[in-house]
């Protein structure tokens, strides 16, 4: 039997309509992964170049509205914010939403706070002349995201704010580069707008690094080198070197040095471990052509003084600003920020209990307890009360109640210490306590056992402190240095369940000799 021959094509039956779909199918799949291949070699091939967001349009709660209304004006300061991110896709803990972001900025529109720049900043601690709004505000970016471009300048313009931008220069890219940080292109942008200013957030140190038994800043601490700490001279090239780098970048790329420095992590060093490095960044700092140096990236746990002619140059305070951070917790901390002025009527101001019941009649003030209990001053920012002279008439001691009056209490102020006045039965003794040390005994004068209401006169100046119960001899002492401002608690010592009443308790400022 013959081969069988093969057909030839005309020969052959015409395909299936199967044969004819899947032929189709693979055609297409074919054709759409030549589109997808070309649309990604152009996507890849094109530089990185987003354009700017447009603002979100945002209401504000009418509460939130009255709120920012009424927030005190505080003349011849200046109120500093610290913002990251502002993406709705990065959810890191410092990037805020566009929407909150937005809402921030029209909060603080509301409450007629208008910006100012660095070199406003830089005359006002200098003492120069400077003409300041009533509201003054200035805005800061720590690292220099992108979204400074992309998001956030869009909302500044808005609202006609300017902000400084601290750039951490070793993380910012060429143009045209995909990158989670600015261009030197569009920090050129941003600086043409006339919106920015930029200062330095350090070279390269704002990345975790190991010491010792940890990680920490790598500015404010020395860090393992070859598996063991380096010298405090090899810490002082390494910063000296990563300051002269960043400032190159702000030659190469602006044409001119930064003048405004902010701590990476907002350490300036205190809490570093080698107490040389707090005392010598400044310096190295200065030397580097920087005239000032802002701390603070995160929210604060009280509150953050307002700049005023007296901050310190390189320690400058800022409020930090976080993913969480709602509009309502913004007002209260610019509120804070802006110093309580020294009241007189002492019993109208709001006072809270701890391990005690504080009440207020009329002008009176009760404190019941049957331990060590406290009325605590609240929401007050107490770090102008210097020099003052505190007055009260005091009724319910005995011999197993005491009162005490605290002064230069620095939980409104931004230290931990106080100087405190104790009243009992037959002695008056002044102590203090700085951080948390056990409190120490500065002096003791017994006084005349009697019943009935005291008179206590308690006057601090300086760094001296008098105390006069009863008209009788004053009780002279002196106390720490760094207990130079701060408020005032009035406290009971009781064996069991008492009250003393502070009649009339004033307050009345000392004018400096």
């Amino acid at each position: 039997m013959g081969e069988r021959a093969e057909p030839a094509p005309w020969e052959r039956p015409p395909p299936g309509r199967s044969t004819r779909v899947f032929r189709a199918f693979t055609g297409l799949v074919f054709l759409c992964a030549l589109v997808l291949a070309v649309t990604t070699w152009v996507t890849l091939s094109r530089p990185f170049d987003p354009g700017q967001k447009a603002a979100l349009t945002v209401r504000l709660d009418p509460a939130a509205a009255r709120t920012a209304a009424a927030l005190p004006r505080y003349p011849g300061s200046v109120l500093v914010l610290t913002y990251h991110g502002v993406s709705d896709t990065d959810h890191a803990g410092s990037t805020l939403s566009r929407r909150m972001f937005g809402e921030h900025m029209a909060a603080l529109a509301a409450a007629g706070y208008r910006t100012v720049r660095l070199r406003d900043v830089e005359d006002l601690i200098a003492h120069r002349s400077v003409r300041l709004p009533p509201r003054a505000l200035l805005i800061t970016f720590d690292d220099g995201q992108l979204t400074d471009w992309t998001t956030a300048d869009p909302v500044l313009k808005a609202h006609g704010f300017t902000a400084a931008g601290f750039l951490t220069t070793g993380k910012i890219v060429q143009p045209g580069t995909p990158s989670y940080y600015l261009s030197t292109r569009q920090v050129r942008d941003l600086a043409a707008t006339g919106r920015w200013e930029f200062g330095s957030h350090s070279d390269g140190l704002h990345d975790l690094t190991r010491i010792p038994g940890d990680v920490a800043a790598p500015m404010a601490n020395r860090v393992l080198v070859d598996g063991g700490m380096e010298t405090i001279g090899h810490w002082r090239a390494r910063v000296r070197a990563d300051l002269a780098r960043s400032q190159r970048f702000f030659t190469g790329t602006l044409g001119r040095k930064a003048t405004a420095f902010s701590y990476p992590f907002g350490e300036p060093g205190r809490s570093g471990n080698d107490p040389r490095i707090a005392a010598e960044l400044p310096t190295l700092i200065r030397h580097a052509g920087f005239s000032e140096a802002f701390t603070g990236e995160n929210v604060p746990t009280d509150h953050v003084d307002a700049l005023t002619a007296n901050a310190p140059r390189w320690g400058l305070d800022r409020i930090g600003v976080r993913a969480t951070t709602s509009v309502s917790d913004l007002l209260e901390m610019v509120r804070g920020a802006v110093p309580t002025p020294l009241p007189h009527a002492l019993a109208a101001l709001p006072w809270t209990g701890d391990l005690a019941a504080c009440r207020r009649h009329g002008s009176d003030l009760r404190v019941t307890s049957d331990v060590y209990g406290s009325c605590l001053l609240t929401g007050a920012n107490t770090s102008q009360w210097t020099d003052y002279r505190v007055t009260a008439t005091i009724s319910g001691i005995d011999p197993r109640t005491s009162a005490v009056i605290a002064v230069r209490d620095g939980a409104g102020a931004g230290h931990r210490g106080r100087a405190e006045v104790v009243v009992g039965a037959a002695s008056v003794l002044v102590r203090q306590q700085i951080g948390v040390a056990d409190p120490v005994v500065l002096g003791r004068r017994p006084i005349a056992a009697r019943a009935g209401a005291r008179a206590v006169r308690i006057e601090v100046r300086g760094a001296r402190l008098s105390v006069a119960v009863g008209g009788g001899a004053p009780l002279r002492t002196a106390i720490d240095p760094r207990l130079n401002e701060g408020g005032l608690t009035f406290e009971i010592a009781a064996r069991d369940q008492r009250t003393l009443i502070f009649r009339r308790p004033a307050l009345d400022p000392l004018r400096a000799r």
